[in-house]
């Protein structure tokens, strides 16, 4: 559980993410995530909303890593806009924390040590598919080997082996560090169906 304390401690990121914000109540606004951290954003729009009022963003992400639909409840006001937390904030934050924090993440995830076959879509083409071999995997990311050469800042697929037979998982990633033989990948844009399946696949090898 995330303490006010680690509220806290985790930084936040200046950020320019346009929003489409939707009330209950039928209203919908549209604004912009001026910045972000593992428990919340701020928000610049002129809706006009009261504080403790739940509502739906649906952010559209940097590096063509497509929408975030996350649940919220405003905070706080202030002449740009309001401050909003999330309402489910596990899943939630391992889902923002590559544009955040990953350094943070990667440690407040629980990784498992497991070495699995891979396959990294680094294009629409087949000749664009790398193959290696995990050494850590957690909800947020993990290390890789791979035979190739990735590139800080790709936007890959990450095809896991998956938990039923014949099954995969893929799962969309940006290159955080790259190194000769392997690479850091964040978990970026999860389906929260996706990050509850990799959560349980996981804990198979806990």
């Amino acid at each position: 559980m995330i303490t006010g304390q680690d509220r806290r401690r985790f930084p936040r990121m200046r950020t320019a993410w346009p929003v489409i914000l939707e009330a209950a109540d039928g209203r919908v606004g549209v604004g912009q995530i001026i910045d972000v951290s593992l428990t919340g954003m701020r928000v610049n729009t002129d809706l006009d909303i009261e504080p403790d009022t739940p509502l739906m963003l649906r952010v559209t992400l940097p590096k063509d890593t497509g929408r975030l639909e996350v649940l919220v409840k405003v905070a706080r006001r202030d002449p740009r806009g309001f401050g909003v937390s999330f309402l489910t904030l596990e899943g939630e934050a391992e889902r923002i924390a590559p544009f955040v924090a990953p350094g943070d993440i990667r440690r407040w995830a629980r990784r498992v040590a497991v070495s699995l076959p891979i396959r990294i879509e680094t294009g629409s083409e087949a000749a664009e598919t790398l193959t290696g071999r995990t050494i850590d995997l957690s909800t947020s990311g993990g290390r890789v080997t791979v035979e190739g050469h990735l590139t800080v800042g790709d936007v890959v697929v990450v095809e896991l082996p998956g938990p039923d037979v014949g099954g995969i998982l893929r799962l969309p990633s940006l290159v955080w560090e790259a190194y000769t033989g392997g690479a850091v990948v964040v978990f970026a844009n999860l389906a929260r169906g996706e990050y509850l399946k990799l959560r349980d696949y996981l804990g198979h090898f806990a």
